[in-house]
């Protein structure tokens, strides 16, 4: 739960008095960073800058990305394993002792007549790719070496800032996205499709090279946010973070259906025997 409980301060390191505005990706990193250290520490972790990474690669050596790609990186990573905090029953309320952060800074430049950005597009491409980053990427080496009955000790994180509301950010016929974006619920189901629809076609190639073969379910989020009361005030930032409880990715290539589903229970599941690894595969080399 300490990404939980670094979001829930993260105001204080982007709206208290001397902080850095956040005005990129690189100062949103930083803010929660800085943020994630406070909450280690009230937990009296030891050496809790030891349990922060940034950039960390994907690829492990349990659990390797094909070669060339292993510089696939998440944002933020948290490992504190050993630190005796950990329950089963802790578990059931998403606590993981490793924690993959991507991260994304929204910046409105110009907005079109209907108030959408007019980079929506481009931001939806780069949010849906960073959400299938996180399903797909992640390392999990039980699932990885066949392992018999696979579960994940890792927890999988979203968060996005921005200078503006989040919606604009979104094209419309992302509906499960823009509406989440819009209003937050604490439990959230979004379905990207873009094998069918708007999102197929031009919109999935800026996902991903081919990705019009690949649907992705987060079929339980646990969503946590932090919005302005007057959004009219000067520097103003708008804060979503999106814990994946249980998703799944199918990809249909060649007339062959794989798919990788992480469930509720910490159980990880394959349409059959090597999917996991085949669907990791292609997006690593494929994603934008």
């Amino acid at each position: 739960m300490i990404i939980e409980s670094a979001f829930s301060i993260l105001p204080e390191s982007i709206a208290g008095l001397g902080f850095q505005r956040v005005s990129r990706e690189a100062n949103a990193v930083g803010a929660f960073s800085f943020s994630l250290l406070n909450a280690l520490h009230s937990k009296n972790v030891i050496d809790p800058i030891q349990r922060l990474q940034l950039e960390k690669p994907y690829s492990t050596k349990m659990a390797p990305l094909p070669e060339g790609k292993d510089a696939r990186h998440c944002d933020v990573f948290i490992d504190y394993g050993g630190s005796k905090i950990g329950s089963k029953q802790l578990a059931n309320y998403g606590w993981r002792y490793r924690n993959y952060v991507e991260a994304k800074f929204l910046k409105s430049y110009n907005r079109t007549k209907s108030g959408q950005d007019t980079r929506a597009s481009t931001n939806s491409a780069e949010i849906i790719a960073d959400l299938i980053r996180l399903v797909a990427l992640v390392p999990e080496p039980e699932c990885f070496t066949g392992r018999q009955s696979p579960q994940t000790s890792t927890a999988r994180y979203f968060l996005v800032l921005s200078d503006y509301p989040l919606f604009i950010f979104i094209n419309q016929y992302l509906k499960d996205l823009h509406e989440l974006f819009e209003n937050p619920s604490k439990r959230a189901q979004i379905t990207i499709d873009l094998s069918s629809g708007k999102a197929a076609g031009a919109f999935a190639e800026k996902v991903g090279s081919n990705f019009n073969m690949l649907k992705l379910e987060l079929t339980q989020c646990t969503c946590f946010s932090h919005f302005p009361l007057d959004a009219k005030c000067k520097d103003s930032c708008w804060m979503l973070l999106i814990r994946i409880d249980s998703a799944k990715l199918t990809l249909n290539a060649n007339g062959v259906s794989r798919s990788f589903t992480i469930n509720i229970d910490r159980s990880l599941s394959e349409g059959n025997k090597g999917d996991y690894k085949a669907i990791r595969d292609f997006v690593s080399i494929n994603i934008q």
